[in-house]
C-alpha cells in the first residue's frame, strides 16, 4: 500500500468537517469556549431591566404627625438584573422603606416624600434603575388628644314591650381620649357605644359590656366600656274630647230638687298610665261627674268635676277642662 493511499485512508472520519475548521481544530476550539464565556459574562454584568408595578412604600412617621390619606401608596419600580434573577423579582421581594422628617413638615400644606434607590432593598444581583413616582405627595395633620363622653346606642327601642322604655344610661368609665387628625378630632363632641341589643324580655334594668365605635381616622382609649342601662315603665297621656258630665245626686227618690248645668254639658279629661293601658282605653269608661248630694238648698253653685274610671285602677286622671261648671238647684214642684 502507497503512503498517499494509507494517508487517505486516515482522512476518511473526518472528511464530513469542513477544512476551514479541520485545520488546527483544538485552537478554534479553545477560542470558541472563551467567546462564549466572555459573552456570558457580559450579559450577566449588563443584565437585562424590567418594570415592576404597585410597591408598597413603607413610612415612618414622627410620634406627633398623622397620614391622613388612606391606604399604604405604591410606585413602579424599574430594576436591572440578569434575566435569572429578574424572574423571582415581584412586588413583595422590593423592599420600599422610607420616613418623614418632622422639619420638613409644613402646617397646611402637602408633604413631598423623595423617593432614592438607597430606600429600597433590592434581591441579591438586582438593582434600581428608576423610581416613578419618585415624589410622593402626603396630607399630613397634628395628632391630637381629646377627652369626649361616652353615649349609648341600642340596636332597636322599638324591641321593648310598649310598656317600658329605656330611661337613664351610665357608663364606666363615662369619659375616653379620642387620638386622631386634629382637623377631625376638633369636630367630636362624643363617642357612640357599639348597638346594645334590646328585646321583648327585657323589663328590668341591667349592665352591658360593650366595645366603642371609634369615629373615622382615631384611635379610642379605652375601646371598650359597662353600660348601665335603666328600664322604665313608659307612661304616656292622652286627652279624651268632650265627655259628658254626670250630676251625682242623693239616691233619694223624693229629692226636693232638680239639677241643671249652665255651662257646658261635655268636659275634656286626660288620662296618665301605661302606653298600653291608655291605648285601649275607651271613651265610656271615663265618667266625669259634679256631686251635688250634700247641697241642701236652691241655687245657683259654682261645682268642682271630679272623674273616674271605670274598671282600671292603674290610671290616673291627669287634667279636667273645664275644672269647674256652674249647676243650678231648682225645687220640684209638690
Amino acid at each position: 500500500m502507497t503512503q498517499e493511499s494509507q494517508s487517505n485512508i486516515e482522512r476518511t472520519p473526518f472528511q464530513w468537517v469542513p477544512g476551514i475548521l479541520r485545520n488546527d481544530l483544538l485552537r478554534k476550539t479553545i477560542a470558541l469556549f472563551f467567546a462564549l464565556l466572555l459573552y456570558f459574562m457580559v450579559t450577566v454584568r449588563i443584565g437585562i431591566e424590567e418594570k415592576v408595578n404597585n410597591v408598597p412604600v413603607n413610612i415612618d412617621f414622627p410620634a406627633n404627625l398623622v397620614n391622613l390619606d388612606k391606604g399604604i401608596p405604591k410606585v413602579t419600580v424599574t430594576v436591572k438584573g440578569s434575566k435569572k434573577q429578574l424572574s423571582e423579582v415581584n412586588a413583595s421581594s422590593l423592599k420600599i422603606k422610607t420616613e418623614v422628617l418632622e422639619l420638613h413638615y409644613t402646617p397646611g400644606a402637602l408633604y413631598m416624600l423623595r423617593l432614592t434607590p438607597e430606600n429600597i432593598k433590592t434581591p441579591f444581583g438586582v438593582s434600581v434603575i428608576d423610581i416613578d413616582p419618585k415624589d410622593i405627595p402626603l396630607n399630613l395633620d397634628i395628632k391630637s388628644v381629646k377627652k369626649v363622653p361616652v353615649i349609648a346606642q341600642f340596636d332597636s327601642e322599638k324591641k321593648l314591650l310598649k310598656d317600658y322604655a329605656v330611661g337613664k344610661v351610665k357608663f364606666n368609665p363615662g369619659d375616653v381620649w379620642v387620638t386622631g387628625p386634629e382637623s377631625i378630632i376638633k369636630d367630636i363632641d362624643s363617642v357612640q357605644s357599639l348597638p346594645i341589643p334590646l328585646d321583648k324580655e327585657v323589663i328590668d334594668s341591667f349592665e352591658y359590656n360593650v366595645a366603642l365605635s371609634a369615629p373615622t381616622s382615631t384611635s379610642i382609649s379605652p375601646n371598650k366600656a359597662v353600660a348601665q342601662v335603666e328600664i322604665v315603665k313608659q307612661y304616656i297621656s292622652r286627652t279624651f274630647k268632650s265627655i259628658p258630665v254626670r250630676l251625682l245626686q242623693s239616691p233619694d227618690e223624693n229629692s226636693v230638687f232638680q239639677a241643671e248645668l249652665l255651662s257646658t254639658p261635655n268636659v275634656d279629661v286626660t288620662i296618665n298610665g301605661t302606653q298600653g293601658e291608655v291605648a285601649l282605653l275607651k271613651p265610656s269608661s271615663i265618667k266625669p261627674y259634679i256631686d251635688i248630694s250634700a247641697i241642701e238648698e236652691a241655687g245657683t253653685f259654682t261645682a268642682e268635676v271630679n272623674c273616674w274610671i271605670e274598671g282600671q285602677s292603674d290610671m290616673t286622671v291627669k287634667n279636667i277642662y273645664p275644672q269647674k261648671v256652674q249647676v243650678k238647684l231648682t225645687k220640684r214642684q209638690k
